[in-house]
């Protein structure tokens, strides 16, 4: 049985979240706190938990708060946010992903009209925690820490591309944001082709990403907007809520189209509607990069992308993974030109772009 504790100021969301871990057979909430210093009370007291549900705006201490806490002291115990939708809150979220948080969940709007999603979505999500983190975390033996050994980085047929691409596009999910801050700053201002980014994440979140991203990079990063132009040089994140494409235009410039469609695997935005936009576009040679992320999204995109187009993919190695889903599902399709660690990918997508 996994522990877990709940950190929220909101009496109603402790209880509501307890009720929704205590329903699944493999979890069970020990203890709950009302703000970052109480949590951190229960932590001295010598405290273990396999996972931590935790809100972003408390009293006394704030989710960044408790997470600069657990990094001050070494603590690695994996933290899924549950963040309002507020502006505020959103912009923190970018923030906490930095530090640490491996994913997060957006509070209901309006009541629990949309409790059913939140249930699954906080159940998902927080059993991804369990899967991923005995891969990460560090065993202790005779009171030192020894790193475990972590799944070698496979050696794949690397092709070359004879000219550089004409497009690029990144995939991630969950763990993208913080691996998006690892490759993004490394890209200079002068990018010789558009560099479109599906990030899955709810409506009002992906400005605050593109925001961040583009604070800490040297070219400009925004957020995709219907009707925009494509243009070299820049790197555009796709709306959250919106399932985005590229067409052509009256004047017949590539331009991205955004339209509030329906979810596709159960994703908006999701590649492989963005993929399957460019087989009848005129870019020949794109570049495919996939980062972390649960589930196969962006392989059934790249499957038919690839009969017309002359593609090559980067897949994040599973030893960098947070989720190795997406990069695992491309490879094993057989889609996969190589597989590289999260430090290597940003001068690998460069020798193609530049």
């Amino acid at each position: 049985m996994k522990k877990i504790l709940i950190i929220d100021d909101s009496a109603l969301m402790r209880r509501v979240m307890s009720d929704i871990i205590n329903s699944d057979s493999e979890m069970c909430v020990t203890d709950t706190a009302e703000n970052g210093i109480a949590a951190i009370r229960l932590l001295e007291r010598g405290k273990d938990y396999q996972l931590i549900l935790l809100d972003i705006n408390m009293p006394q201490m704030d989710g960044i708060g408790f997470l600069n806490y657990l990094n001050e002291k070494r603590i690695h115990i994996p933290v899924l946010l549950v963040s309002s939708i507020a502006s505020r809150s959103t912009e923190e979220t970018i923030r906490a992903l930095e530090l640490g948080a491996y994913d997060f969940v957006k509070k209901p709007e309006c009541g629990f009209t949309t409790k059913e999603d939140f249930v699954e979505q906080i159940l998902s999500k927080a059993k991804c925690a369990f899967k991923i983190y005995p891969e990460e975390r560090n065993e202790v033996l005779n009171g030192r820490e020894v790193p475990k050994i972590l799944p070698k980085t496979p050696k794949l047929h690397i092709k070359n591309m004879e000219t550089p691409c004409e497009l690029a596009v990144i995939a991630s999910s969950t763990g993208g944001p913080k691996a998006l801050q690892s490759i993004l700053p490394k890209f200079p201002s002068n990018l010789k082709c558009p560099v479109v980014i599906v990030q899955h994440m709810p409506a009002g979140f992906t400005a605050s990403l593109a925001k961040r991203l583009n604070e800490m990079s040297s070219c400009p990063v925004k957020e995709a907007e219907d009707g925009m132009k494509v243009e070299a040089g820049s790197v555009y994140v796709a709306k959250g809520g919106f399932q985005l494409r590229i067409e052509k235009n009256a004047k017949g410039e590539m331009v991205f189209s955004e339209k509030k469609e329906p979810t596709c695997n159960g994703l908006r935005p999701c590649a492989d509607v963005l993929l399957k936009s460019l087989i009848e576009m005129p870019y020949q040679r794109i570049l495919c990069t996939i980062l972390t992320g649960m589930g196969n999204d962006a392989t059934h995109g790249l499957e038919q992308l690839k009969e017309k187009k002359e593609i090559y993919t980067i897949g994040q190695s599973e030893r960098t993974c947070v989720v190795y889903g997406m990069p695992c599902a491309m490879e094993k399709a057989g889609l996969s030109d190589v597989m590289l660690d999260l430090e290597q990918i940003a001068e690998e997508m460069l020798k193609r772009i530049n």
